[in-house]
């Protein structure tokens, strides 16, 4: 109260004193107040002024940059425009000429399946590439024009839409990049061409309208054709130019005529060895009876043993059990049939044979009362090369009566103009042939006499050699060791003087080393083989009428001992020519007419019977390359032996039969390759040298990979090769497939029989008997008294079988039986077929080379 008080009274005083002084303090303070709120009031207005101004200037610089900005996007997005605009020009032009590959390509494959079965898959793939390259050209030249090398620009033009054509204007170019045609629209509407000249007094180029067609030029290639020098300038409605040169260049499109891969029924399939299969006990002395059911291959089959005095004894029946007969069963041997001294062969009358060749080596050596025997009761029976009869008592047949009818076919099917001559030569004793009761005979080619293998031993000290000796073709289909006589050139014929008599004193044909070297070789007036002189052995003749020149004179030396050296002298003749082919059978027919007895004795040395049913006797065929000397040794002497002439050269022209045989060859080889009948459904990788029904059929990639993430497993690596059920039936659960990466035996100690399927790629042995599938990169013996047959059940439940094995880190790797065959799945579908991805991109059969922009 008192503070209060206090402040009450310094108030008083202070304004007394302001009194005093003359001043009005409420007055004083209204001044200040007016003159404070004037000069507040202006500032304000100032700041806001200024602020508005650059408010505004900063807005119109920012709508003038945003403005400029947007006229540049729009000036980008235009140049971006005509930048492609003539790509689109020929995009337009691509996408024409696309719908017209397609439309070739689909003419061309319906003009090549018209003639299919007829050519092979190299044919059509020629063929399908002409079709489609004069189908392109033809659509794409000049409308009535002989000249098929030229394009018409017109015809590109006019592929494109009414709104690219205003701005388009396309040019040819010559090699040198310079403009030969020129065509576009004018302002009408109207198309102009023009052609670039050089004005002949100015040198000039300058630009001449013309009614010629504007052509470019064709490039062809072996995978297509290529529009070159196209060159394309586009200008849009802004007036904005693009330019485009390139050439076009057109593909053919990879077509696979088989696109469905073929796969063999491998249920019918008893067993495929890359190497032999072999019937062979393991104690070579013992007999043995083994039984093999079903289609098999190998590229040879050996039935007993190749050395002798082993396998004697063994038999292969080629049969089912009863009730079970495979009418479509093959026996297929790329290289060879071999049997043993004492082996038997016998099949039933079901399915075919295919071999390379045969060769059959006699009985027992010693034992009169054992034969080779080669017995195909009714089969059709294919042989590429020779079927040659060795040793001792072999005793061939094909054919025979089923109810009343003649079956079976022997079919030599080679062309006699290389290895596979399909002729039958015996070359042992007692050997007896017959082919009486088969209803077609084929031999395609004639025999031959070997002279480049055969051993001379001929060495330095004889001062001679056999350089350039050739094996002699012979004038028979089916011939015999001592025929070759035939085919010695006549005695009188060699070493002839001037006065047309031989300096040999009557010396036959071979002579010795000593009577070749002094009496002919170095003789200048003896001829060492006259060919004008008539021989008695050949009724009167002469070599010359036979066709015969120096040429065709094979001279042999062959060494017999230390002391005695002889020089044999043949008559032979190409074998690639027909007409000589068809000389040869006559010379030997005239030969046999005035040798008739001597032959027949000589015959009788080695044969019993060559039997051959007479066309007389029920419907028969016979096609023979070259003669048949028939033989009955129980016949009385001077009538056991009759020639049957050659067939061939009077229906060696015939087309028809030429086709047949050519079609067995290709089936040969189809079957060599993957065990199916159609060489066209081979892939081009199936069909090499080095493939065959082994590598055709199983993957052997997959082997070593399995193996390889087996042997780096925990747990029984030899049960896990082993694929099968451990459920189901009792039968069921004796169904396995076993994957083995080297050699197998079955059935392996510690895991008993089974029915299935054996893949390995080595070689597989078998001491018990097996019904399912054998698959082996080597070879397959078969042990004593063994029978493998196909079981399609087990082989069918097999590959439906997989398995896991855990590698080495841990990783869980599933395998599935069908991955070890080449076409996988393909073996478990209806139709046995295993497909391709065959869709064709039309879009990647058109690009562009050469290409610049401007």
């Amino acid at each position: 109260m008192i503070r209060q008080a206090q402040d009450r009274e310094d108030t008083g005083r202070k304004t007394r004193k302001m009194k005093i002084c003359g001043r009005n303090p409420k007055i004083f303070s209204r001044v200040r107040q007016f003159h404070r709120r004037t000069d507040n009031k202006g500032s304000a207005m100032v700041v806001v002024i200024i602020a508005m101004a650059f408010i505004g200037i900063l807005a119109s610089v920012l709508m003038y940059m945003s403005l400029l900005n947007y006229q540049m996007k729009v000036n980008n997005l235009k140049a971006k425009d005509n930048f492609y605009s003539a790509e689109t020009v020929l995009d337009e032009i691509r996408t024409a000429m696309g719908e017209r590959v397609s439309a070739s390509v689909g003419s061309a494959y319906e003009l090549v399946l018209k003639n299919y079965e007829a050519t092979s898959a190299e044919e059509k793939l020629n063929k399908l590439r002409y079709y489609f390259l004069k189908d392109m050209q033809d659509y794409y030249a000049v409308t009535g024009s002989m000249n098929i090398n030229n394009y018409d620009l017109t015809k590109l033009f006019n592929s494109l839409s009414s709104e690219i054509k205003r701005g388009t204007v396309l040019e040819t170019l010559n090699d040198s990049g310079e403009v030969v045609y020129r065509m576009a629209l004018d302002s009408s509407g109207s198309l102009k061409v023009y052609v670039m000249t050089t004005d002949p007094v100015t040198g000039n180029k300058e630009r001449v309208e013309t009614t010629d067609i504007p052509t470019g030029r064709f490039q062809l290639y072996t995978d297509g054709l290529s529009f070159c020098g196209l060159k394309v300038t586009y200008t849009d409605t802004d007036g904005y130019v693009s330019v485009i040169q390139t050439d076009i260049r057109v593909k053919m499109p990879d077509m696979d005529f088989a696109q469905a891969v073929t796969l063999p029924s491998i249920t019918g399939i008893s067993m495929v060895a890359q190497e032999n299969i072999q019937a062979l006990p393991s104690n070579p002395a013992l007999h043995s009876t083994n039984v093999i059911g079903g289609s098999f291959y190998a590229n040879r089959f050996i039935v007993g043993s190749e050395e002798s005095g082993k396998g004697n004894g063994v038999t292969v029946e080629w049969k089912e059990t009863t009730g079970n007969e495979n009418e479509d069963k093959r026996m297929v041997m790329a290289s060879d049939l071999y049997l043993g001294e004492g082996a038997t062969l016998t099949t039933d009358q079901y399915g075919e044979v295919w071999a390379g060749s045969i060769a059959m080596n006699g009985g027992i050596p010693g034992n009169t009362g054992s034969n080779g025997t080669l017995n195909f009761q009714g089969n059709n029976v294919y042989v590429a090369g020779d079927l040659k009869m060795n040793g001792e008592r072999n005793v061939f047949t094909a054919g025979a009566q089923i109810d009343g009818e003649y079956a079976g076919q022997y079919i030599g099917f080679g062309n006699g103009k290389g290895v596979d001559s399909s002729a039958i030569l015996v070359n042992g004793t007692d050997t007896e042939i017959y082919l009486n009761e088969l209803k077609n005979l084929t031999l395609a080619g004639n025999s031959y006499i070997s002279l480049t293998k055969a051993n001379d031993g001929i060495t330095s000290e004889d001062g001679v050699s056999n350089t350039g000796v050739q094996d002699v073709m012979m004038g028979q289909s089916i011939a015999v060791k001592s025929d070759q006589l035939a085919y010695l050139v006549p005695a009188q014929c060699i070493g002839v003087d001037a006065s047309g008599k031989t300096v040999l004193n009557g010396a036959s044909n071979p002579i010795t080393l000593e009577q070749y070297k002094d009496k002919i070789r170095d003789q200048a007036d003896v001829t060492e083989v006259a060919l004008n002189i008539p021989s008695a052995t050949l009724n009167g003749h002469t070599l010359a009428e036979y066709g015969l020149t120096q040429n065709n004179i094979q001279k042999i030396f062959k060494r017999i001992n230390s002391k005695i050296t002889l020089v044999y002298y043949y008559v032979s003749y190409d074998s690639t020519s027909d007409t000589a082919r068809a000389n040869a059978n006559r010379y030997f027919q005239d030969y046999y007419g005035a040798n008739q007895q001597t032959m027949e004795a000589y015959t009788g040395l080695y044969t019993k019977a060559i039997q051959v049913r007479g066309q007389q006797n029920g419907a028969y065929i016979m096609h023979l390359a070259g003669n048949v000397a028939m033989y009955d040794s129980s016949a009385a002497a001077g009538s056991k032996e009759k020639l049957l002439d050659a067939t061939l050269t009077s229906d060696g022209a015939n087309a028809g039969y030429q086709a047949l045989l050519a079609s067995d060859q290709l089936k040969f080889q189809a079957l060599s390759k993957k065990m199916i009948d159609v060489y066209e459904q081979l892939l081009p990788s199936e069909k090499t040298d080095a493939a065959n029904a082994y590598t055709n059929l199983v993957n052997e990639g997959e082997i070593t990979t399995f193996h390889a993430v087996l042997n780096g497993s925990t747990g029984n690596k030899v049960e896990s090769k082993y694929f099968g059920n451990t459920t189901g039936s009792l039968a069921e659960q004796g169904y396995k497939a076993v994957i083995v990466k080297g050699d197998y035996t079955y059935p392996e100690a510690g895991f008993g029989e089974f029915k299935g399927l054996i893949i390995a790629d080595g070689d597989v042995k078998v001491t018990e008997n097996f019904q399912g599938t054998i698959l082996s990169g080597g070879t397959i013996t078969l042990d004593q008294n063994v029978n493998v047959e196909p079981d399609r059940d087990a082989v069918l439940h097999a590959l439906t079988y997989s398995r896991t094995i855990v590698d080495a880190a841990g990783k869980t790797q599933e395998y599935h039986v069908v991955d070890f065959l080449n076409g996988g799945d393909g073996y478990l579908s209806s139709n046995g077929k295993s497909y391709k991805n065959s869709d064709i991109n039309l879009g990647d059969l058109i690009v562009y080379e050469n290409w610049q922009k401007e």
